[in-house]
């Protein structure tokens, strides 16, 4: 009996000790971090225990664990070196009116960074079929549940453009069986051992920041104000940066992350000047109801690697305000781009010629955004092929030039413009150079006060279906739609429907020009001069 009481309390222990020692079992806590001058107190991070608040910081992170949470407290905190973090997954909150100062050196890139890190670069050992959710690498030892792998060929994206930009995308990872990996969700392409595919595996880190507040050094200085990447379910909430010349907020080859609810001031570094910035393949960006003024892009989509595409990026709700200086288009998605989603955003571009999004993604949809002010509202940048481009239910007010200009290259697969009002510019959409679409549809939009023409369409390809109807054309001081199918051979061209009201083109009576075009049907468009003060009434006949 005595014999078995033995084993029954080591077996106990045994137990014990196992559920003790288990990573499951580490219990996070809160780091608390306090710039008072105190004595010390058990479990605070005080700044006057340390030779600065950059050091007192720096030692709550290095101390931490993953899953724990740093709250620091109300005051002022200043940043003289770099604030670095490895592969833990924290939660900062600030509890008050936190700010970090930063006075970092102008040669450092980022004031705090948070970052996973690369774990294997192993190739495929078997084609991967678009639609499929599986690869095989030569060896998966290495790769975990919940990883990030980016994949990508040797096949350029967008040659006129990027000759150097490769065509992938990152995932996360499901599940691990032996070599084979399953993601998360279905490859968007084929990816062909003959195509020299290559793979990289990242183990992510979570990390969340709530109520902080970064003052930078200057709003042309060239360096990030916090930078996260290889960040997974992440999220920058609630926080409040200024003067971070390069970009307030980046996300370097991250997924799933969230920046919401931030106020992102004077990001204005020339050649760069990013409030928030989407990096180096990531993926499943949120930018939602955030404020960001006086930055060169209030919202930018780039790569410092020329590997995977920026993909599933969405903007909502926010009030974004531009800046007066070269190249201050708001939203800008760089031709590395797979898809943006802007919708019911205010946005305020600067000066007369910049325009609220500079498009280079290969799909996009402009929906239900507010445009004040500034050139227009979407001009396509770069020369993506095959894309699909939706631009609907729109408010353009006050602006100079258009609704939509075409890009000087590329040949797009659908254009839809509808349902927008526009009032005051030059055009409301206009093709000046030699970028065009297989399929354009215009239709439901009003366009007011317009100095040349309403829409103005040069073919450049053969094939061109078009279909311009049920617009309103208010005040156009030249043709309300003019088309020069520029000798080129079109597919179906129908202009139906249009009401023009006050329209003076150069010969009169001809509202509507329509030059080299085959196939055309031009039928129930109706034309009406009426008195300035009656616009505001339906015109009657």
């Amino acid at each position: 009996m005595e014999l078995l009481k033995v084993y029954v309390s080591l077996l106990v222990l045994t137990i014990l000790y196992i559920i003790v020692s288990s990573p499951a079992a580490v219990v996070p806590k809160n780091i608390i971090i306090d710039n008072d001058a105190q004595p010390a107190v058990s479990g605070f991070y005080l700044t006057s225990d340390n030779t600065d608040d950059t050091a007192c910081i720096q030692a709550a992170l290095d101390n931490a664990k993953s899953g724990d949470t740093i709250v620091i407290r109300e005051g002022d905190y200043y940043i003289t070196k770099q604030i670095y973090q490895k592969n833990k997954s924290l939660n900062i909150t600030g509890e008050g009116n936190v700010t970090l100062h930063l006075q970092i050196a102008e040669s450092c890139n980022s004031g705090i960074f948070f970052t996973g890190s690369m774990i294997t670069n192993e190739p495929l050992s078997a084609d991967a079929q678009k639609g499929s959710s599986q690869i095989t690498l030569t060896d998966a030892s290495q790769v975990r549940q919940n990883d990030l792998i980016k994949i990508w060929k040797n096949v350029q994206w967008c040659p006129l453009d990027y000759p150097d930009q490769m065509t992938g995308e990152i995932y996360a990872v499901q599940s691990v069986n032996g070599n084979v990996i399953t993601l998360n969700q279905p490859l968007l392409r084929d990816y062909k051992l003959s195509e020299t595919v290559q793979v990289e595996v990242y183990r992510p880190i979570e990390i969340h920041i709530k109520n902080i507040r970064i003052q930078d050094s200057g709003a042309t200085t060239s360096h990030h104000g916090l930078a996260l990447r290889y960040c997974k379910d992440s999220s920058v909430t609630d926080s409040w940066f200024k003067d971070s010349g390069l970009a307030a907020l980046s996300f370097y080859s991250c997924f799933n992350v969230d920046a919401k609810n931030n106020e992102i001031y004077n990001s204005i570094l020339p050649g760069s000047g990013y409030g928030v910035a989407v990096w180096s393949g990531s993926a499943f960006v949120n930018i939602e109801n955030n404020h960001i003024e006086n930055c060169r892009h209030a919202i930018t989509g780039n790569t410092n690697e020329r590997k995977a595409l920026n993909r599933d990026v969405y903007i909502a709700s926010n009030t974004l305000i531009g800046a007066n200086i070269n190249g201050a288009n708001v939203i800008d998605a760089h031709p590395v781009t797979i898809n943006y989603i802007v919708t019911k955003n205010k946005i305020y571009p600067q000066l007369p010629y910049f325009f609220a999004f500079l498009d280079g993604a290969q799909y996009s949809e402009f929906t239900e955004n507010e445009v004040y002010g500034g050139y227009g509202a979407v001009a396509r940048r770069g020369s993506v092929n095959d894309g699909t481009h939706i631009i609907k239910d729109n408010l353009m007010n006050g602006i100079s030039g258009c609704t939509y200009q075409g890009g000087e290259n590329g040949i797009g697969n659908t254009l839809t413009i509808t349902n927008n009002v526009q009032k005051g510019g030059e055009y409301g959409i206009i093709f000046p150079n030699y970028e065009s679409f297989k399929n354009i549809e215009i239709s439901g939009n009003q366009f007011s006060d317009i100095s040349y023409q309403g829409v103005y369409q040069k073919f450049h390809i053969n094939g061109v279906n078009l279909q311009i109807s049920d617009n309103t054309f208010e005040n156009i001081k030249r043709d309300g739609i003019y088309i020069d199918g520029n000798s080129f051979t079109n597919g179906v061209v129908k202009v139906q429907n249009n009401i023009l009201v006050n329209v003076y083109p150069t010969n009169p009576g001809s509202e509507i020009t329509i030059k080299d075009i085959q196939n055309v049907l031009v039928s129930g468009n109706q034309a009406f001069k009426v008195p300035v003060a009656a616009l505001s009434e339906p015109p009657t006949q």
